[in-house]
């Protein structure tokens, strides 16, 4: 097996995440600093920032995400997500993440694979978001006061965000300056930047669905545990 896979298995991280710590030098294997080449065979001892790392069972919780909490995991950080997991659960991660400024679904686990697979543009997952919306200046100068079709068709022209292009999602209009929205991408600030683009600024920004998963009643700051990941292979 090799060293990403399986520090992912051993849920320190996803796989993504842990080619990075081996590229920063931050894997030993056995004593010896590890590189992409390395192998897992069975019985080495593999530390990840001076830790020892070995199989855990999986384990997966769904979180309902307040504005203000950032999904890093720097302990220094006091408004890190680090801060507010279960106290038991320590090694949970978030697979995927919303900016410090919006709100909801977070799905938290140690399966690296998984975190993985969710995440991999090849399998499509969808995500959900309830958005409110702000006329810009330019907008009100120009009488577009309100959401139409008009700005549904601009959100689905392609728009470039550090080198990759945005592509085509569903919209559905709920209010004058209330729409939902569908997209299985996750570029940086996708939606603020696309809603930008037409001259609107986000005021609320919230994830209801992801890969099959929905908030449901679940309350602000508040967790859920999930019976395993069958549902979101």
């Amino acid at each position: 097996m090799r060293l990403a896979q399986y520090i992912a298995k051993c849920g320190a991280c996803s796989r993504r995440n842990a080619s990075r710590l081996i590229d920063e030098g931050r894997v030993v294997v056995d004593g010896m600093k590890a590189g992409h080449l390395s192998f897992i065979r069975g019985g080495e001892m593999v530390l990840v920032d001076g830790e020892l790392i070995k199989e855990v069972d999986k384990v997966y919780y769904l979180y309902n995400k307040p504005v203000g909490i950032d999904c890093n995991l720097d302990v220094n950080d006091p408004a890190s997500l680090i801060h507010h997991l279960p106290p038991q659960e320590q090694r949970l991660f978030p697979v995927g993440r919303l900016d410090k400024d919006s709100c909801g679904l977070l799905l938290l686990t140690n399966d690296g694979e998984l975190a993985n697979k969710l995440l991999s543009p090849a399998f499509k997952k969808s995500k959900r978001y309830m958005v409110t919306v702000e006329v810009s200046h330019a907008n009100k100068e120009m009488g577009r006061l309100v959401l139409g079709h008009d700005f549904i068709d601009g959100m689905n022209q392609p728009l470039n965000i550090k080198g990759k292009w945005t592509t085509p999602c569903e919209i559905k209009l709920l209010d004058t300056l209330l729409f939902e929205i569908t997209l299985t991408q996750g570029l940086n600030r996708q939606i603020r930047r696309m809603c930008a683009n037409q001259g609107f600024k986000v005021v609320h920004l919230q994830r209801t669905h992801f890969a099959g998963l929905d908030l449901g009643d679940l309350a602000q700051g508040e967790y859920r545990q999930l019976d395993g990941a069958h549902f979101l292979t």
